[in-house]
């Protein structure tokens, strides 16, 4: 058993896996909690009985025992205290019986950091409002995340939110809305429920009506009869005609506390909203605010908050990639097309492409040659990356080409590289960007071997702060490996989205696949359509190479096998390669890599937030 530190909160951890009980220790020691660990159900149950705890968070399968068991005795000897229950993602039946039997909520294996402390903090913030005003009503809470995790596009998260409030809380309609901090606003494109969906964005003040009032106290606010209250806004009731009575209206806050917006759920004709009621709407609040952050875009576009009209990306027109192997070939992964003798890089240096002359080769790619370059105008060093002979000349390709990189030019982000210049040299088009001093993440690799794990987890949290604003815009890379990740004095960038946008989704019949395939997802590797989770596969393959030195399925030395692999083969764990990582990273590996594309990270942010944690943990131990 561990020893208690001296905190505000105390949990009980009891769990059989040591890496599930370390993660656990670790991030939520962090957050100032005390923390005792428990192997058994044996052990639990006497601790159980000889303290008191604020939250337990218990494994369904413990070496002598059923979780559930233990559940059923503390939610009988222990009511004041909140319960946790963390199963595999297929046991959905055993969650639900121990949601049942009295736990409050629960995680999945392979445990994330983030958001298993969200929800300590969520169960742990409640645990006090649900002793007082009894048990509320049972929530199907694998259903609610499965609706959530599939409503794909901003809107439809929107719709999502409203429907899990309104029917959770058996009101008769829901808002939501998203704070902008910057113009002090609250924006919505869901008015009332499920009638909402092609109302125009509507704003208002972050101090107005009663979502503003929410806003104000940062707390939860119920009001029995909304037009006795002075604060209530009566102009969306002239626009649609429903005649509000009763109101709920509910702070979100993202992991860190900060507050993201509101949710509220009305009724004209039943009664107001219980106490129960209020413990249902704070313990949906945590998983509101995660999708409320997925389906608003973060930044402002033209003077107008946007929606993430592709948080999953419809499948892309045939794309500009010339990284294309033959799948079920046996083909050498390091085989690099032949250039013409007017490209021979011996050739390239003092030559001018655009108004750029050439100082030197700085590497040959499968998709053609990346070059230094001088920009006398500007007096500033470029990077020009020159494609295949005669790729100018294919009109659908330069087409695209032209329109993905002036979307990446509009990206603008500090872990993206900048585009500068496009254009055409010698029937072959390039791109000028910016140069990075330090070089390819592959680069340091081949210099050096694996990357200490602080520096590995800062080049993948900056490549995936890169990432998750380009999805954001509805871009998906479809080829991040090392080699896409540029490192300069103080950061990573993420490059290359504008060569690679777009999978091969068109069935042409050739059999073959895009991307480089130490690195490609499932599907990419079967030739299927892509989306935004494709990349987080590839992202989470990266961070394996660069925190062990060795690619996922290094050992298989041909493109068919590597292949199958990544099909069929769950990824190693990292700490195979090197005892001394920490079961975070073989959490977040895991993840990003599950076969599956519902298993993985559904967004970029959710896969940051737990780099994040990562990172600081790995701070704090030096």
């Amino acid at each position: 058993m561990m020893v208690e530190v001296s905190a505000a909160r105390t949990v009980l951890i009891v769990d059989g896996d040591d890496t599930s009980r370390e993660l656990l220790h670790t991030n939520l020691t962090g957050q100032g909690m005390a923390i005792t660990s428990c192997t058994s159900m044996a052990d639990a149950q006497r601790t159980v009985d000889d303290s008191t705890f604020d939250l337990m968070i218990v494994s369904d399968a413990l070496p002598d025992g059923r979780g559930l068991h233990l559940v059923r005795h503390c939610a009988t000897t222990a009511p004041g205290m909140g319960i946790i229950v963390v199963s595999d993602r297929d046991r959905t039946e055993s969650v639900i019986r121990a949601l049942e039997s009295g736990a409050d909520d629960y995680l999945t294996r392979p445990l994330r950091p983030a958001l298993a402390v969200a929800r300590v903090r969520s169960v742990l913030d409640t645990a006090a409002d649900r002793h007082r005003s009894g048990a509320p009503a049972l929530l199907d809470l694998p259903g609610i995340d499965r609706h959530l995790e599939q409503a794909q596009g901003g809107r439809a998260k929107l719709q999502a939110i409203c429907d899990i409030l309104r029917d959770g809380l058996d009101a008769e309609r829901a808002s939501v809305f998203g704070l902008k901090a910057d113009t002090f606003e609250l924006v919505t494109v869901v008015a009332h429920g499920d009638d909402g969906l092609d109302t125009p964005l509507i704003h208002m003040p972050a101090d107005a009506g009663l979502a503003g009032a929410t806003v104000q106290s940062g707390d939860l606010v119920n009001v029995p009869d909304a037009y006795d209250d002075a604060r209530f806004n009566r102009s969306f009731d002239e626009q649609t005609g429903f005649v509000t009575r009763s109101v709920l209206s509910v702070p979100l806050r993202d992991q860190h506390g900060q507050l993201v917006g509101v949710a509220q759920v009305l009724n004209h004709s039943t009664g107001t909203f219980s106490a129960a009621c209020e413990v249902i709407a704070r313990q949906l609040a945590t998983r509101c605010a995660a999708a409320l952050l997925e389906a608003f875009y973060a930044d402002r576009l033209d003077g107008e908050v946007h929606l993430a009209a592709t948080i999953a990306r419809a499948p892309a027109d045939v794309g500009i990639n010339t990284t294309q192997v033959l799948a079920g070939t046996d083909a050498l992964t390091q085989v690099l097309p032949d250039l013409p003798e007017r490209f021979d890089p011996a050739q390239m240096i003092g030559s001018i492409i655009g108004r750029y002359e050439v100082k030197a080769v700085l590497g040959r790619g499968s998709q053609g040659l990346v070059l230094e370059g001088e920009d006398a105008f500007l007096e500033r060093a470029v990077a020009i990356k020159l494609l295949g002979p005669d790729s100018a000349s294919v009109q659908s390709l330069r087409r695209q080409f032209m329109r993905e990189m002036r979307s990446m030019a509009l990206l603008s982000h500090p872990n993206t590289v900048s585009v500068y210049d496009a254009g055409e040299h010698e029937g072959a088009l390039f791109l000028v960007m910016e140069k990075c001093s330090r070089g390819t993440a592959l680069g340091r690799l081949r210099a050096s071997g694996a990357m200490p794990l602080l520096e590995a987890t800062q080049v993948v949290r900056d490549a995936c702060r890169g990432l998750d604003a380009a999805h954001r815009r509805g871009m998906v890379h479809c080829d991040i490996k090392p080699d896409n990740i540029l490192l300069d004095d103080h950061e990573a960038k993420l490059s290359d989205f504008g060569l690679v946008l777009a999978a091969n989704t068109e069935g042409d019949g050739s059999g073959r696949v895009a991307g480089t395939p130490h690195y490609m997802s499932p599907e990419q590797c079967d030739g299927k359509a892509v989306d935004h989770r494709s990349d987080i596969y590839a992202l989470g393959a990266t961070f394996f190479h660069l925190a062990t030195g060795e690619a996922p399925f290094a050992d298989a030395k041909d493109v068919g096998r590597v292949m199958d692999r990544h099909r069929r083969e769950p990824v190693r764990d990292p700490r195979l390669l090197d005892p001394a990582l920490p079961p975070d990273l073989s959490v977040i590996v895991a993840t990003a890599m599950a076969k599956d594309p519902l298993d993985r990270y559904q967004s970029a942010q959710a896969m940051l937030d737990d780099l994040d944690a990562l990172l600081a943990i790995t701070r704090l131990r030096g």
